[in-house]
């Protein structure tokens, strides 16, 4: 086992004692990073390398590296894990049950066919149409998808990262795919991160400004906490009406995985959304 899956994994165990509320969702969590971990060394992608004046070229003109249609995907592992997700995910929530069992009987009588689901990942009017057919949640779709081909997307953004020189890159969006950021963090001296909610990259950003409308005067942005919890916290744009979760790393004693407190502080979606912001991104823990 790795060592940052075993870091991982220590923080699983913790949040059980701590958020006994979500065991169920963290033990799922923790099944999906394994089968991913085991999954991912036998993957190999062929990608075509990008000349390193062409990435600070499209860095200083506000472009990503690369659109998320372009990602290439290693199909046979992301049909495993997909069926894997299906067959684990029926044992979490009623919910997730129903909308699983909707989706394989949809792929037993060829109404889906997985390969293609999984290749057309990133055409939502294509999903819209298959959650409203199924009358299932869009957001688990996404969620099952996203999770099958993660292992893929990490080996391109291996591949693309190195010689990105993000000093030129100052958007709320991603500098690797252009996807909107699903959290943010804080760290060193109040110094402020984003990981974006496609391929999980993170870059730095401004503190004081919106990452999805790029909203910088203060005045329109604010914070909250819930009480009792200063490490979350909630920053909200008044002009957009959208939100991000944001964890400040600098009152923790172990380096945080975003996406585990990110599934870990769902009750601070539901209060923000009962305030009347939304979130941009595609949430399936959320309300």
């Amino acid at each position: 086992m790795s060592k940052s899956l075993e870091m991982i994994k220590e923080q699983i165990t913790r949040l059980k004692e701590t958020r006994p509320a979500y065991m169920d969702i963290l033990s799922f969590y923790e099944k999906i990073i394994t089968k991913q971990a085991d999954i991912r060394p036998s993957i190999v992608v062929p990608l075509k390398e990008l000349e390193g004046e062409l990435k600070n070229l499209q860095t200083k003109e506000g472009f990503p590296l690369i659109n998320k249609e372009d990602f290439i995907l290693n199909i046979p592992s992301s049909i495993i894990l997909f069926e894997y997700l299906c067959e684990i995910g029926k044992n979490t929530t009623d919910k997730m049950e129903a909308d699983i069992h909707a989706i394989e009987q949809s792929m037993r009588n060829g109404t889906i066919e997985l390969e293609e689901l999984i290749k057309r990942h990133f055409d939502d009017d294509y999903l819209d149409k298959i959650a409203r057919d199924l009358e299932i949640n869009k957001a688990l779709l996404k969620f099952l998808i996203h999770t099958s081909i993660k292992p893929s997307i990490d080996v391109n953004v291996d591949r693309l990262k190195d010689g990105l020189d993000l000093k030129l890159w100052n958007k709320g969006y991603c500098p690797v795919c252009g996807s909107l950021p699903q959290m943010s963090g804080l760290r060193g001296e109040g110094q402020r991160y984003f990981m974006c909610s496609f391929c999980s990259f993170k870059w730095q950003g401004d503190r004081i400004m919106c990452p999805f409308c790029e909203n910088k005067d203060h005045k329109d942005l604010q914070y909250f906490y819930a009480e009792g919890n200063e490490v979350h916290r909630v920053d909200v744009c008044n002009k957009c009406k959208q939100y991000i979760k944001t964890v400040d790393t600098r009152k923790l004693d172990y380096e945080p995985d975003l996406n585990l407190e990110d599934i870990t502080t769902v009750h601070l979606d539901i209060l923000t959304t009962q305030k009347g912001f939304k979130r941009p991104v595609s949430d399936p823990w959320g309300p």
